[in-house]
């Protein structure tokens, strides 16, 4: 996996699902962390059950989702997209990773003026884990190749 796609995966990042229930209609969700065991052939994102179940419904409806990765200093962005495999409790063996992750995305936040109390009060556990195998990347960055697929 080359550096640009691995920028996505970093603890600081922005992640948002993207979902449609079954006729169409969209829904988004903050998720509050993104992994990666297989250079993006699968990834797991974590979503809020405090805030996803919205997410959770659509894609039992469709199976599909995409997810879109920020880095809110660079705004080097990046959209994934593909059909959720298997949606599951996240593990407490997991919940350390998701804190990490969350909470460094919060540090970002702070450099560019949010302050720790508003991540502090984002809701990150439990958690769903959605275990997502990749069909689509896209670039999402602003510039003239935003919309480009990257694989």
């Amino acid at each position: 996996m080359d550096n640009r796609l691995r920028k996505g995966l970093e603890p600081g990042v922005s992640v948002i699902v993207g979902s449609v229930d079954a006729v169409g209609n969209p829904a988004c969700c903050r998720a509050v962390a993104l992994k990666s065991d297989d250079d993006l052939a699968t990834v797991t994102v974590f979503v809020p059950t405090a805030t996803g179940q919205e997410t959770i419904a659509n894609v039992a409806a469709t199976r599909r989702l995409a997810i879109v990765t920020t880095h809110p200093i660079s705004h080097c962005a990046t959209q994934l997209k593909g059909i959720v495999q298997t949606t599951r409790l996240a593990r407490e063996d997991e919940h350390a990773f998701v804190t990490e992750h969350f909470d460094s995305f919060g540090g970002v936040l702070n450099v560019v003026g949010y302050p720790p109390r508003l991540t502090r009060s984002v809701v990150r556990w439990p958690a769903y884990a959605l275990e997502m195998r990749v069909e689509e990347i896209y670039e999402q960055s602003p510039g003239p190749k935003a919309g480009t697929r990257l694989r």
